[in-house]
């Protein structure tokens, strides 16, 4: 009896094993230029979406865009925090529209349907009208959910002082 239920088991997991590999496999190629492309518009678009909304003072768009499981590390936090943080941040963000900040994109990663994105930030006002200098490196790993993506987690930091690329051998 436990011969055949073993049987039957290594047998599932054969079938399994058979009906994941192509997947698997197809998860494991390097993505194409037209993949890399499209997810790179798809997510610099949201990245955009949630940064305009931002500045008009409303996370919404941002807590629509996240992931199950969700957590990201601002700058200001001594630690990641999930969707009650971005919704305690959206609370303080209320009414005030004057936010300006530029954002320059300079890289995704892509496996599958996960990516992760990495650009600057340079902010020049915060959202009370208050004027600053303020430039941050951000990453945001992305999760392809039902066809949507989905930002997973991220970290942004205060940009250190180092020279530009275009000046080092």
């Amino acid at each position: 009896m436990k011969l055949r239920r073993l049987t039957r088991l290594a047998l599932s997991g054969l079938l399994l094993a058979g009906l994941a590999a192509p997947r698997l496999a197809a998860a494991a190629q390097p993505p194409s230029d037209a993949a890399w492309q499209a997810a790179k518009e798809a997510i610099w678009a949201r990245e955009l979406a949630i940064y305009n909304g931002r500045a008009k003072g409303d996370l919404a768009i941002y807590l629509a865009s996240t992931a199950h499981g969700y957590k990201a590390w601002p700058p200001y936090a001594p630690l990641p925090k999930g969707n009650e943080g971005l919704k305690e941040t959206g609370r303080r963000m209320a009414g005030k529209t004057l936010e300006a900040l530029e954002m320059t994109f300079l890289d995704l990663a892509l496996h599958g349907d996960f990516a992760v994105i990495y650009y600057h930030t340079h902010r020049t006002r915060l959202a009370d009208g208050t004027p600053v200098d303020e430039r941050f490196e951000v990453t945001h790993s992305w999760v392809r959910e039902r066809g949507e993506w989905k930002v997973l987690g991220g970290m942004a930091r205060a940009r250190p002082e180092r020279p530009d690329p275009s000046e080092t051998p």
